[in-house]
C-alpha cells in the first residue's frame, strides 16, 4: 500500500498516475502485470513448499 501513495516510480506509481490523469489503459496494464507477478510469487513459494515437505517424510 505504501507504495502506491508515496512511490515516485515503478508499478505503483503508474496505477496511481493513470487514475489521476484518467488514463484506464495504464491502471489496468499495472493490475494485470501485478497479478501475474503474485501469481508468479504464489507458484514458486507453492514448489518450494513441495520440495521441502517431500524431504521431511
Amino acid at each position: 500500500m505504501g507504495e502506491l501513495l508515496v512511490s515516485k516510480e515503478g508499478i505503483g506509481y503508474l496505477i496511481m498516475y493513470g487514475s489521476q490523469v484518467f488514463n484506464l489503459n495504464l491502471v489496468i496494464t499495472g493490475i494485470i502485470i501485478l497479478m501475474i507477478l503474485s501469481y508468479l510469487m504464489y507458484l514458486m513459494i507453492s514448489y518450494l513448499e513441495k520440495i521441502l515437505v517431500r524431504n521431511k517424510n
